[in-house]
């Protein structure tokens, strides 16, 4: 178990020391956060569950020139693509520390607004309301990825192209995803009113056929034949609107997101309402919010839509409601209570209950 630490450390400490040789140590930085979760999870026809969580990461980032740029992250948990979470059980033994990205990043200067990433990244694609409708916030793509912004005065244009990989195979062919995304957004009123409208599509090259990605063994809501592989392909177009304003000083971002799997005719959308009130950034403010969504089978892949919702997967819909109050610097308590149904055939449901209390430090 202490190896994957030993090695990763190294890692990090070479990066750092490899700057420092370079003579441009002074323009790296390390960032970090800490969470500790209590958790319930209450489903229907059995007993609630408690269990406490960790999640650390620890990032180091420097330029290795004047156009590039050069991330590192570790990270508690698993090999789960959109979970950090450390579970704290198993007798005190001691916990994994990943590979949560690394990557460089490419700003020519001679053409201001362009961006090439390439390695295992934050995920760059734009989430309206930080909707998690397609992607759970803790993943984290591999490949690579272009974004091109012009901005000015009134309105911001984006567009953003990528190829990831998902799955290598030896004797078959590999599973990858080609996908675009176009946001605009309008300045109402330079400080106090913006709209954001755009969309996206995400193509899902070699699924039918194959295995569940990450985990052969669960589907994670999507329809699979009685081998286990999926039935569909999964061609994902997205439309999203996104609204913020000021009410006295108080940020409200309101949101719908709204997606469809064109490559099968049923149990193929998914959509989402919410809204988000007020932001906790300074010692004794405070942030709400409400989200309601329904995701029927097919029309995201379950391994990479948000893990917490329904306990990770699609063929679910209900409420997400959410709050934070920072009790002092960079400290935030939040608390999250999701209360959804599993299965929206008539014939197929199932109540779903989960109660997330965080304590949050960053560094």
């Amino acid at each position: 178990m202490r190896k994957p630490f030993v090695t990763s450390l190294a890692t990090l400490l070479f990066f750092a020391t490899t700057i420092e040789a370079g003579n441009w140590w002074e323009d790296i930085n390390m960032k970090g956060d800490l969470r500790y979760r209590h958790e319930m999870i209450d489903t229907e026809n059995g007993d609630a569950r408690h269990r406490h969580r960790l999640r650390a990461r620890l990032g180091i980032y420097g330029d290795a020139n004047d156009y590039t740029r050069i991330g590192i992250q570790l990270a508690t948990g698993s090999d789960n693509p959109v979970s950090t979470n450390q579970t704290l059980d198993n007798g005190f033994s001691t916990k994994n520390i990943m590979l949560d990205m690394a990557y460089l990043e490419i700003v020519p200067k001679w053409e201001p607004g362009l961006s090439l990433t390439a390695g295992k990244f934050k995920n760059l694609f734009y989430k309206p309301g930080s909707s998690e409708l397609l992607w759970d916030s803790d993943l984290n793509p591999e490949g690579a990825l272009v974004n091109y912004t012009v901005k000015n005065k009134d309105y911001d244009f984006t567009l953003i192209g990528a190829g990831l990989w998902i799955e290598e195979r030896f004797s078959e062919e590999d599973s990858w995803m080609a996908a675009g995304q176009a946001i605009f957004r309008y300045r109402i009123d330079e400080k106090k009113t913006n709209i954001a409208v755009g969309g996206g599509m995400f193509n899902y090259v070699n699924t039918k056929g194959f295995e569940p990605f990450f985990d052969s063994g669960e589907p994670m809501g999507n329809t699979v034949d009685t081998a286990g592989l999926y039935l569909n392909d999964y061609e994902l177009l997205e439309l999203f609107v996104e609204g913020n304003h000021k009410l006295d000083n108080i940020p409200v971002t309101a949101v719908f997101n709204y997606v469809t799997n064109t490559a099968v005719d049923s149990l193929d959308t998914g959509w989402l309402v919410g809204i988000h009130i007020n932001k906790a950034k300074e010692p004794g403010s405070w942030a709400f919010r409400y989200i309601y969504r329904n995701l029927e089978k097919d029309a995201v892949l379950g391994a990479f839509t948000d893990s917490d919702f329904r306990g990770g997967g699609t063929d679910a819909k209900g409420h997400e409601i959410g709050g934070s109050y920072q009790l002092a610097k960079n400290s935030t308590l939040n608390l999250t209570y999701f209360i959804n149904q599993i299965g929206l055939e008539l014939d197929d449901k199932e109540d779903f209950r989960r109660l997330q209390a965080d304590l949050q430090l960053k560094f």
